[in-house]
């Protein structure tokens, strides 16, 4: 009877092992095609809604994972996969320039076997699918070939557009002027006739005129604090100019607009008596009146004809702005410190869009509309720090080489000047810009100063 117990016994540890291998085996075999399939929806959903994973879907990304390890299921299989939820989602769902970029950054956590870069061409590959006709975008600007606003452009933001987009985006640059200044830009993009423009300031303000609240004088102190100021409040600058009907691509440079004089001046009594040039706007035009400073307006193209017949004989403006208009032929001496600083940026019109209205849901266009704003957004701080700036810094140092001496205006005439531009930024408030608005940025300068040391001007 024993004996039969005992056999009966290792009967059942047989049974019992043989149940746990089946079972051992069955979880090895991982989860089904349908289950992937819905891990790789749950966790798109996640990328587009910037949500993290539950601890459930983390283990399931990870048993993925594991299978792809095990060869149970092929790289390539899971890539389909997630390429026809990507297709699927284009279409369902809106996202912006700025979950573009949380999204790949996320992607290797979320989608298993899947890198940022893969993410990336197949967005670009769904995307450019609704294109039946290859999209040329027709951009004017003001600055010349050979500058580092068209260096940019022309060797990396061209190329990489056309790349991705396998052809199918086109850009096509008329620069110099030929289409005419900002403003006639402007103009012909809110008639269809050009779909961007390449903007000094005087286009910026004119598109969104909120964004001269970032030329107030004296209001930035170097490099850092711009950089700082622009990036907390981006997401309203680009809400500015949607309220105008254009869309922001890049906000970058023009730089640093300094005083450049024919004649020599150390004091503000004698920049005043100089006959100075305006064409910079309503806050150069309010800053002047404040310092006593009476100008006289004139157009970029008369700019070298009026310092040759003595109209005028000094100016505020950037370095690159200096060179391009050929003022420094006629200019001896500049001061060190600047009073403005002054922005530029690459803008489309939202007329853009309307060639693919009635062929492609709405949905379709504004998502390719943000992925191709994304991408411009991609070179944006190389174009600013490593061109456009030292660009500016070559410039003054070509101009002290070519004989124009810098002059420090002193202490007294400095707090002068300070005093005299706090009351433009009050005399601007409500008119230009909201006060609310200059008080968070007053703010956002103030806490930002707090936390470093400071630092001179630039």
């Amino acid at each position: 009877m024993n004996h039969r117990v005992k056999k009966a016994g290792v009967g059942l540890l047989l049974t019992l092992a043989i149940v746990f291998v089946t079972l051992k085996d069955s979880q090895a075999a991982g989860l089904t095609r349908e289950q992937i399939r819905e891990v790789i929806k749950e966790c798109s959903y996640l990328l587009l809604k910037g949500k993290k994973p539950t601890s459930e879907q983390r283990k399931r990304i990870q048993e993925i994972h594991q299978m792809v390890k095990r060869g149970e299921i092929g790289r390539e299989q899971i890539r389909q996969m997630v390429k026809k939820q990507v297709s699927r989602d284009i279409k369902k769902y809106e996202f912006t320039r700025y979950q573009i970029g949380e999204m790949l950054k996320r992607a290797p956590e979320l989608l298993p076997d899947i890198t940022s870069e893969d993410l990336h061409k197949m967005i670009w590959e769904e995307a450019t699918v609704m294109l039946k006709e290859t999209l040329y975008l027709k951009i004017g600007t003001l600055a010349p070939e050979g500058t580092a606003w068209l260096v940019v452009p022309r060797k990396i933001l061209i190329p990489h557009l056309k790349k991705v987009s396998g052809g199918k985006v086109i850009i096509k640059m008329y620069v110099g002027g030929v289409m005419g200044e900002d403003v006639d830009i402007l103009r012909k993009m809110d008639l269809g006739q050009l779909d961007g423009c390449g903007c000094t300031a005087l286009g910026v303000f004119k598109a969104s005129p909120e964004i001269s609240i970032f030329t107030l004088p004296l209001l930035f102190r170097n490099y850092e604090e711009i950089n700082h100021i622009l990036k907390k409040f981006r997401k309203e600058i680009d809400a500015g100019f949607e309220k105008k009907g254009y869309i922001l691509a890049n906000l970058i440079d023009t730089g640093w607009f300094y005083l450049w004089t024919k004649n020599k001046t150390t004091t503000l009594e004698e920049i005043r008596k100089q006959k100075m040039m305006t064409w910079f706007g309503t806050v150069e035009t309010a800053t002047y009146d404040e310092l006593g400073i009476r100008p006289t307006p004139i157009s970029v193209t008369e700019v070298v004809t009026s310092f040759n017949t003595g109209l005028v004989n000094a100016t505020y403006g950037p370095a690159a702005w200096v060179l391009g208009t050929q003022a420094y032929t006629n200019l001896n001496y500049y001061v060190t410190q600047p009073l403005f600083y002054s922005p530029a940026a690459i803008i489309f019109s939202k007329k853009m869009q309307d060639r693919f209205r009635g062929q492609y849901p709405d949905i379709l266009i504004d998502n390719f509309t943000e992925l191709l704003i994304y991408e411009t957004l991609t070179i944006e701080r190389e174009w600013v720090e490593d061109y456009i700036r030292p660009y500016e810094k070559k410039c003054i140092e070509a101009f002290e080489k070519y004989g124009i001496k810098p002059i420090t205006l002193g202490e007294k005439d400095m707090e002068a000047i300070e005093v005299a531009v706090k009351r433009v930024w009050e005399k601007l408030t409500g008119k230009v810009y909201p006060k609310d608005f200059l008080d968070r940025v007053l703010k956002e300068l103030e806490n930002y100063r707090s936390k470093r040391p400071e630092k001179g001007k630039p």
